[in-house]
């Protein structure tokens, strides 16, 4: 298993993170082909500081799902 990064805000943007894939229904599945596609990884744990912070803030910029 591959250990926590140490950067200080690691924790805070993972729940960031967490939060945001949740309002857009993401599952885990989706969330890691995103990362294999984007950043070629398969976990947020082998993201650097940067890399995980534009994961949220394209997460963020994500509009919502359409309501049926």
């Amino acid at each position: 298993m591959t250990n926590e990064p140490t950067y200080p805000n690691f924790r805070d943007l993972m729940n960031k993170t967490d939060t945001e894939m949740q309002r857009l229904g993401w599952t885990k599945d989706q969330g890691r082909k995103f990362l294999e596609e984007s950043y070629g990884v398969r976990s947020r744990l082998l993201l650097t500081e940067d890399e995980l912070d534009n994961f949220l803030l394209y997460l963020q910029l994500t509009d919502s799902p359409a309501q049926d």
